[in-house]
């Protein structure tokens, strides 16, 4: 994979939280009912504490040199099917964001990072990413500076060409 300019790994990768089930349920409850978004951040870090992904990333277990966007979004698994409610069943799973986009931050911004709450089809809400990739290197360009650099590439090409 080292030889990759860029590495996407999305999906359910079914890493949980490490909390009672009781008190994760509680605490997305009160992090989707803030309406500050500050408080609602410093809800939502509190149970990313937690979190087993984040962990086994930090710890160098495995995704070694992977990032992730920032969750700005309520755990993505284990709803009801067709409900808004974490499992009623006598499993009583514990809410977690199973559903991850990770990258290798080389030359990688993320624009936009989300779930889709509406979808209840599953007992997982899907998650989506807009991610910006750099051809030319670990910084992502702006586009004025993009363009410049495929203007020299053109001449270049041109210039080789004609030499030819």
């Amino acid at each position: 994979m080292n030889a990759m300019d860029h590495v996407i790994f999305c999906g359910d990768l079914n890493y949980r939280l490490d909390l009672p089930r009781e008190l994760a349920e509680r605490t997305v409850t009160e992090s989707v009912s803030l309406l500050d978004e500050n408080e609602a951040r410093s809800v939502r870090t509190s149970l990313l504490r937690h979190d087993q992904l984040l962990r086994t990333i930090s710890e160098g277990r495995a995704f070694t040199g992977f990032a992730e966007g920032e969750i700005k979004f309520p755990p993505t698994f284990k709803f009801d099917k067709g409900a808004a409610e974490y499992d009623t069943s006598h499993k009583q799973r514990i809410p977690a964001w199973t559903d991850r986009i990770l990258f290798r931050p080389n030359g990688v911004k993320v624009y936009e990072y989300d779930s889709v709450q509406d979808a209840m089809h599953s007992d997982h809400r899907p998650v989506h990413a807009t991610l910006g990739l750099s051809i030319l290197g670990k910084e992502i360009m702006k586009v004025e500076d993009q363009e410049e650099v495929h203007k020299k590439r053109r001449r270049k090409r041109r210039k080789t060409t004609n030499e030819s």
